[in-house]
């Protein structure tokens, strides 16, 4: 037995099998689709319909009763000022003529079959006399209870109709009648004479009478609730336990939330234990929807009534319309089906046709053709799938004629070239690079070497595929050096396809770097002791012939120190270039207080920048900043960067030096108003004997470029950091970071020490 799974892949292999299935089984779902969502829709709105209707008519009814409750009291009324004036009523009250009376009454409540009991009291709220129905036979006549004497003047209506503290308005009660103990509606009003009251008059009616008769007018069921939330009465159901099942979700909240809404309402949803749930009620078998309203008798409330209707024929209109709905959508669904397999008949033979000769051509025939000449876009795509085969031929046949010429130029080419793909997987490699990556071997590195790598001619490959464009790097092969050299593949639409890596041999020219840096360094070594010799005999004679010597020979002398010191400073650089080519550039490591060592530095560089009519100011913090470091590096980087400000800065500019401790590091800034550095010669400028082009400065500033490639060796060997930021014509900023020893202050106030100069 086929499993759901073997079963779902059937599904899927049927329907993706042909395109017949493809045109006929989506028109179908979307048919069937559509069906579903046009029934759904239909029925809901019809049954939205529906819906609005029932609750217009709940709303109209629950008008109606309320209504219904007004005329009601009106009629008790009536009835009441018919007793009070009554002529003979009030004199055979005062007398307590109870045949009088009954003589004078019977006939009223036998005229009004909606009145179940009147009652007439005295000024004491006594009962004088009283005329009733019996409950449960409302047809027979009234009975007569002469001079009981019940007392009725704890009734707060009745109580003010006696005292006439409403001004002979009339009042209503609902009170429990002692002998049937049912609710009977009281309307209550005065008995009066020429000299005053004299009595009161109340007309009754049985509540359970009054719903009914209010069940009967607005043809819907009426349900009364008291505050607590429990029902009084219901024409709906029997019995007050099956009034608290039906009834259930209506609690004292549910009152107060009626009497909020000031008129008739409907409750869409309840709260229950187990959620937000409609309320509809289950009652007789059918479903009921209620609406609700205050009962209102005199301006007073005394309790809640509900209205009720069923939704049955809500059901059954949307049973019906659903059939009728589903019925026609399954016609129209086999009607898709038949069309749409006559159209796939018609469009799939010439499809087919493209279908074999596609697979002819896939498997080489590219001689094969479909032959197809129709008028529609079948017909266009055969043409232009013929006319494309034909292309295909011409251009195939031109890349196999420029295959072989690359395939002959790669060949000839004595550096090796590799071509990889976007993955970093190698494409294409020429002979000369298959002939270096088995030269390998085990003894591959970097060049120049900082840490090992892996000993393999894969880990070559890995290595060149993480070069960046135009980016050179070396690698030292056993005694062999390669320069490796990166650029994209890119398409004419500027797509990138890979990289292209040509590797070099570079040996001798690395050879002869070496045996340049060393003589550089054997020459370097060689000259300073002279050149201290003479700086020593220079510096005597300056000492001894200070009397002896005119200011011309005078100005010889310090032309000679310049320049001597000029030739030293050029060694020294020579030197420390020479260390940091062999990784052996020495730093004294010991607490330097970097305010100290820049007010030093800059101290000697005040009487130059005035000779240069240049504004010198420098802004150091109150505290000192310590670093850990060696103080003659980093006075050298202090005195390059000065210097640097100093040559490229034209008369009548400043140059200013900053100070400041700033997340954890001591920073500080060279700012001058120089002509600035471009900004395609900027990532050059901490490469070693590089110097920028100005058209101001080319001829007035001597050097060899190695000024800023040192200070940046230094202040990474301080694990620091140096950069720079320039603009043309307006001036550059020359920054370095040094780590603090201990914590400090992220901000330190800073005092200027300005060196004013001619300006």
């Amino acid at each position: 037995m086929k499993s759901s799974t073997d079963w779902l892949q059937t599904g899927r292999n049927y329907f993706s099998s042909s395109i017949r299935n493809k045109i006929i089984i989506p028109y179908a779902l979307l048919t069937l689709v559509l069906a579903v969502l046009g029934v759904f829709i239909v029925t809901r709105l019809v049954a939205g319909s529906f819906e609005d209707r029932l609750k217009n008519q709940l709303i109209d009814t629950g008008r109606l009763v309320s209504d219904e409750v007004v005329n009601r009291e009106r009629d008790r009324l009536e009835i009441q000022r018919a007793v009070a004036n009554t002529e003979g009523v009030a004199e055979a009250l005062i007398n307590r003529n109870f045949t009088e009376l009954d003589r004078l009454i019977s006939p009223l409540m036998a005229n009004y079959k909606e009145i179940d009991s009147i009652v007439l009291l005295d000024t004491q709220g006594k009962e004088v006399l009283r005329l009733q129905r019996e409950f449960n036979a409302p047809n027979t006549p009234a009975q007569t209870y002469r001079g009981s004497g019940a007392d009725f003047s704890s009734w707060l209506p009745v109580k003010r109709v006696l005292d006439n503290a409403n001004n002979g308005a009339k009042e209503v009660q609902m009170a429990l009648d002692p002998k049937s103990k049912e609710l009977i509606i009281y309307t209550i009003g005065p008995v009066q004479t020429p000299q005053g009251i004299i009595g009161a008059a109340l007309v009754g009616t049985y509540l359970k009478k009054e719903l009914d008769t209010l069940k009967s007018l607005a043809l819907a069921d009426v349900t009364l609730f008291e505050e607590t939330g429990e029902v009084v009465y219901s024409t709906l159901v029997s019995g007050q336990a099956e009034a608290r099942e039906v009834f259930k979700t209506f609690t004292a909240a549910r009152y107060q939330q009626v009497l909020a809404q000031n008129g008739v309402t409907l409750l869409e949803e309840v709260q229950t234990p187990d959620g937000l749930e409609n309320q509809d009620i289950l009652a007789r078998g059918q479903s009921y929807r209620l609406a609700y309203g205050p009962f209102i008798l005199r301006n007073r409330i005394y309790g809640v009534y509900a209205v009720a209707l069923p939704t049955s024929f809500i059901t059954e209109t949307n049973d019906q319309s659903r059939n009728l709905l589903a019925l026609t959508f399954s016609a129209g669904v086999i009607l898709v089906l038949v069309i749409g397999y006559m159209v796939s008949q018609r469009i799939i033979r010439p499809i087919i046709r493209l279908v074999q000769t596609s697979q002819a051509i896939a498997r080489g025939d590219l001689d094969q053709r479909s032959g197809l000449v129709q008028g529609d876009e079948i017909g266009i795509l055969a043409t232009t799938f013929d006319d494309m085969t034909s292309e295909l031929q011409r251009l195939l046949k031109i890349q196999r004629e420029e295959a072989s010429k690359l395939n002959a130029i790669l060949s000839s080419i004595a550096d090796g070239v590799i071509v990889q793909d976007l993955e970093g997987r190698t494409v294409i490699m020429n002979p000369a690079a298959e002939n270096i990556l088995e030269a390998v071997g085990s003894d591959f590195r970097y060049a120049p070497v900082e840490t090992p790598s892996e000993s393999s001619s894969s880990s070559l490959l890995g290595s060149l595929t993480g070069l960046e464009f135009h980016e050179t790097r070396r690698f030292e092969v056993g005694q062999r050096v390669l320069s490796a050299l990166s650029a994209p593949v890119l398409t004419a639409d500027k797509e990138q396809l890979g990289s292209v890596v040509v590797l070099r041999d570079i040996t001798r020219e690395v050879e002869s770097d070496r045996l340049k840096d060393d003589f550089i360094t054997s020459v370097s070594h060689e000259l300073r002791t002279p050149l201290t010799a003479i700086k020593g005999y220079n510096d005597l004679l300056r000492m001894t012939g200070a009397n002896k010597l005119d200011q011309r020979q005078l100005s010889f002398i310090e032309i000679v120190d310049e320049n001597v010191n000029d030739l030293l400073q050029l060694i020294q650089e020579m030197l420390d270039l020479s260390q940091i080519t062999a990784g052996t550039l020495g730093i004294d490591q010991e607490p330097v207080n970097l305010s100290e060592l820049i007010a030093t530095e800059t101290e000697k560089w005040v009487e130059k920048m005035a000779e240069r009519e240049l504004k010198f100011v420098v802004y150091l913090p109150e505290e000192p900043i310590w670093v850990e470091g060696d103080w003659n590096r980093l006075s050298r980087v202090v005195n390059n960067l000065v210097k640097n400000a100093h040559d490229y800065t034209l008369p009548g500019g400043s140059v200013e030096v900053w100070l400041k401790q700033e997340n954890g590091r001591g920073q500080a800034d060279i700012k001058d108003t120089g002509v600035g550095i471009a900004a395609e010669q900027q990532r050059f400028l901490f490469t070693r004997f590089f110097r920028a082009i100005h058209a101001e400065s080319t001829f007035e500033v001597s050097g060899a470029g190695l000024g800023l490639y040192i200070s940046k060796a230094i202040i990474e060997a301080h694990r620091g950091e140096i950069w720079m930021e320039s603009k043309i014509n307006e001036g550059s900023t020359f920054s370095f970071a040094l780590p603090v020893i201990e914590p400090a202050l992220d901000e330190q106030e800073t005092e200027p020490i300005e060196y004013v100069n001619s300006e």
